[in-house]
């Protein structure tokens, strides 16, 4: 089995000499080294082309490899989270100038839906996309993710143009 670096996607080589391009995505870079970049604000991981963007996907942060920072107040305890590198000037809920040194902020991992697509929902995808329905149609009206709905087809017809 290859897998490609750029896609994710899986399969079993025709010949015993590695493809120049991977069949879905057509990269020739598919079987460089695994660039994944995971952001210090959101936690959230993607596959970098570059390996150093300009900001993070999911949050648009600029600064997505700095962890943030955070500064707790010694009069009233209150926790302020920096975007910036500036230290806050007065406590938002007591106006206290008082604060304790930085500290490191523990980056919870985004909340991620995983949908697992079993035979009979498959099946319903394949029927309704042969009556005609495009996968938009097929994602709203059986309320499954779009790229699931694709994918499904994708892997069902695949050397066909697919209606979106």
């Amino acid at each position: 089995m290859l897998k490609c670096s750029r896609c994710s996607y899986s399969w079993v080589p025709r010949r015993d000499k590695a493809p120049e391009r991977c069949p879905r995505c057509r990269s020739v870079k598919w079987n460089m080294p695994h660039l994944t970049v995971t952001c210090k604000r959101c936690g959230y991981t993607w596959n970098s082309h570059t390996g150093n963007p300009k900001r993070c996907p999911e949050c648009g942060s600029h600064q997505w490899n700095v962890p943030p920072k955070s500064y707790v107040c010694k009069r009233c305890g209150s926790t302020w989270n920096t975007k910036g590198g500036k230290i806050p000037k007065r406590c938002p809920s007591c106006s206290s100038k008082e604060w304790d040194r930085e500290k490191e902020v523990e980056v919870k991992p985004p909340r991620r839906v995983v949908f697992e697509l079993d035979d009979a929902t498959y099946k319903t995808i394949v029927e309704h996309y042969r009556k005609g329905m495009s996968c938009v149609d097929i994602s709203i009206q059986c309320d499954i993710p779009y790229s699931v709905v694709y994918q499904a087809i994708r892997d069902h017809i695949p050397n066909r143009e697919i209606k979106v």
